[in-house]
């Protein structure tokens, strides 16, 4: 068994015992309240959710030795922020043979370096719009994409800056399914465990619903846009020792907050429009 599918199948038992819980300690009336604010969410939002298709080619590098790997294509969700289309992803589902090598243990272990030849964004009505990345940050996961073509304005999501829930208040969150489910839009409940403050404020819910809504948008139950699902990993290489708790520590999904994903949203932004400028400038 690997070491993600042993997390995950944790995660799920544990996501199973803490909704059971929270089911009996809601009153009738604010499980109705929380139920009217998740669906409206659904019905304002659903169409700034898109899925990003990406085809990934892949490197090895062993011992002194290089290998082409397979070319593969994958599904992620995006939240498009602007009426121009930019849209965030979590980094890491954008690129996730980027975590194997610092689950071998680093430094002597094989290396794996991977190049996207090709992105998309496929929208709610069926179209798919080719695009580029144009701003990474893999401390936060956050990546942000922008169509090479400009667009009409698209549905987007504004998100509120300020707004933290505390530990026990609810929260809603939206995420794409997959394309055997006609990619859908996902609302899901659960409730506050954790909110941390340091390095930066994140918000720790339900670890399965946080999961499936890697790279879209969390509420509070006011139905405010309050952040995006990222995921915080462990810094540098890990080894395949350490307690149980070190184990589940490998990946935490949390809520990022407004306030630090919107400066980075700017900045993707400006450098998206930089490259349009140049991409627009006569040749010299």
């Amino acid at each position: 068994m690997s070491v993600v599918s042993l997390v995950v199948g944790t995660l799920w038992a544990a996501a199973a015992a803490g909704t059971a819980g929270a089911a009996g300690t809601a009153g009738a009336g604010a499980e109705d309240a929380l139920r009217a604010a998740a669906r409206g969410a659904l019905d304002r939002h659903a169409s700034a959710l898109v899925s990003v298709r990406l085809t990934l080619k892949s490197r090895y590098v062993f011992q002194g030795q290089e290998t082409a790997g397979p070319e593969q294509t994958i599904e992620i969700a995006g939240t498009v922020l602007e009426p121009a289309g930019l849209t965030v992803v979590s980094d890491f589902s954008s690129n996730p043979m980027g975590l194997l090598p610092g689950l071998h243990g680093g430094g002597e272990g094989p290396k794996i370096e991977t190049e996207t030849t090709d992105a998309k964004l496929v929208l709610r009505d069926g179209r798919e719009l080719p695009a580029h990345f144009v701003l990474r940050d893999g401390d936060l996961d956050l990546a942000f994409l922008m169509p090479d073509e400009k667009q009409a304005a698209l549905p987007h999501l504004t998100l509120t800056k300020d707004a933290v829930p505390a530990p026990l208040d609810d929260v809603i969150f939206l995420y794409p399914l997959g394309r055997t489910l006609d990619r859908e839009v996902a609302v899901a409940t659960a409730r506050v465990r954790a909110v941390v403050r340091k390095p930066r404020t994140f918000v720790v819910a339900d670890p399965i619903s946080s999961f499936q809504s890697l790279g879209g948008p969390a509420f509070d139950a006011a139905g405010r846009a309050i952040g995006l699902v990222v995921l915080r990993r462990v810094a540098g290489d890990v080894g395949m020792g350490g307690s149980f708790r070190d184990l589940l520590d490998l990946f935490s999904p949390v809520v990022l907050m407004a306030q630090d994903v919107l400066p980075l949203a700017a900045q993707a932004q400006a450098q998206a429009q930089a490259q349009a400028q140049a991409q627009a400038a006569p040749a010299k």
